[in-house]
């Protein structure tokens, strides 16, 4: 009863952290004026190829998600198709986190991943709690610096057919306004 509490009580800190950072808390910048401003950015750039391969890489749809800044690193490893803790199919994103600051950090505090399907954004969600999963607990175990880990994020499915999209951004104290990301496509079947 005792472990079941604990699952319950880690799962509910991931869930509240993640909804912690979301974008919401982002104050809104105008939306298409910013978009307009990048690009024009874009085109006066005359720094060369390095400047446009930087923004080339910050927003695009890649094989294998590969974030990388100066307070850490997540990549991608796997996904498979699970059950969340009310049975509901669900899929369990496993990725490598490698801490680089100098403070103590969680894969959360510096990165914020999400899965739509069909155009919908899927809910964060909670693996069984009778079968807990060793990735999905490391959400809550903060890394010092240069140390790595295998963690795991659940979200709820629409259906187990359609692929999902997954999108994580890069929340970084540098980066956190910048609206850098990475996105892959997932099969599931």
């Amino acid at each position: 009863m005792k472990k079941k509490l604990l699952m319950m009580i880690i799962a509910m800190l991931a869930m509240i952290s993640i909804w912690g950072c979301s974008d919401s808390d982002a104050p809104d910048s105008g939306g298409k004026a910013e978009e307009t401003d990048a690009e024009d950015d874009k085109e006066e750039d005359t720094t060369g190829e390095e400047g446009a391969e930087e923004d080339a890489s910050a927003n695009t749809r890649v094989e294998q998600i590969n974030l990388e800044n100066a307070e850490g690193s997540l990549v991608y490893v796997r996904h498979e198709i699970a059950k969340d803790y009310n049975e509901a199919d669900a899929v369990r994103i496993y990725f490598t986190y490698t801490n680089r600051s100098d403070e103590t950090k969680t894969a959360q505090s510096t990165f914020y991943p999400q899965v739509f399907q069909n155009g919908i954004e899927c809910d964060f969600t909670s693996g069984d709690f009778m079968e807990p999963n060793e990735a999905e607990s490391n959400l809550a175990k903060e890394l010092m610096k240069d140390s790595s880990l295998e963690v795991a994020f659940i979200y709820t499915l629409q259906d187990v057919s359609n692929p999902v999209i997954l999108k994580v951004n890069d929340q970084s104290a540098d980066n956190l306004f910048k609206d850098i990301y990475q996105e892959q496509e997932l099969a599931l079947q």
